[in-house]
């Protein structure tokens, strides 16, 4: 079992849908609460998986937000963490997400922080590569605000730059484009 300070915990989230998945997503975000991995899955009743780090007070005030979620586990075994993972019927998406799994240092936070922030961008860049109705939802949804998707796509082309992924960088100045797009309309519409 990961061990964490203060009473930290695991915490797996699933979603039913794109829109759900997002608005989840959002909300961790502008909580700050750290998300250690997100899977879209597109299995049969669930859309998404979603794993954060969390304390029993975090815990309660996210249960109360039953609308973010379809079903909440705390994930306190390794084996615990593996069924999870073993009841999604597609067996190719568990072995995708074999490399997204990993344990949040807390005496290297640094480190744990970095490797963090990669595995968030390879899925990111991953479902907008793939998943088309996710760039559209990532781009319409109102849970992000526009500074919000703007900041979060910059920080990812700075990072694929630097590993000179310059397709992948195409990809986010066009999804960049569409967000400042919808923005310009929702505003001069709702002026």
């Amino acid at each position: 079992m990961t061990r964490y300070k203060k009473n930290y915990m695991e915490v797996c989230l699933t979603t039913a849908d794109g829109v759900q998945h997002l608005r989840l997503y959002g909300y961790l975000k502008r909580s700050d609460i750290p998300i250690k991995s997100e899977t879209v899955t597109n299995a049969k009743n669930q859309f998404g998986m979603i794993i954060i780090i969390c304390d029993s007070d975090t815990l309660a005030d996210l249960k109360v937000r039953e609308d973010l979620f379809e079903s909440i586990s705390v994930m306190d075994s390794e084996d615990m963490r593996w069924g999870l993972y073993k009841t999604m019927k597609n067996e190719k998406i568990v072995d995708q997400i074999k490399d997204f799994m990993f344990s949040f240092d807390f005496s290297n936070p640094k480190e744990s922080i970095e490797t963090m922030l990669e595995r968030a961008n390879e899925t990111s860049i991953s479902l907008f590569r793939k998943n088309q109705s996710f760039v559209d939802d990532y781009v319409n949804t109102d849970q992000l605000s526009f500074e919000e998707k703007v900041k979060d796509l910059e920080s990812m082309i700075i990072y694929f730059e630097k590993l000179e992924r310059y397709e992948d960088c195409a990809l986010l100045v066009e999804i960049k484009e569409k967000v400042k797009k919808f923005h310009l309309k929702n505003y001069l519409h709702n002026g």
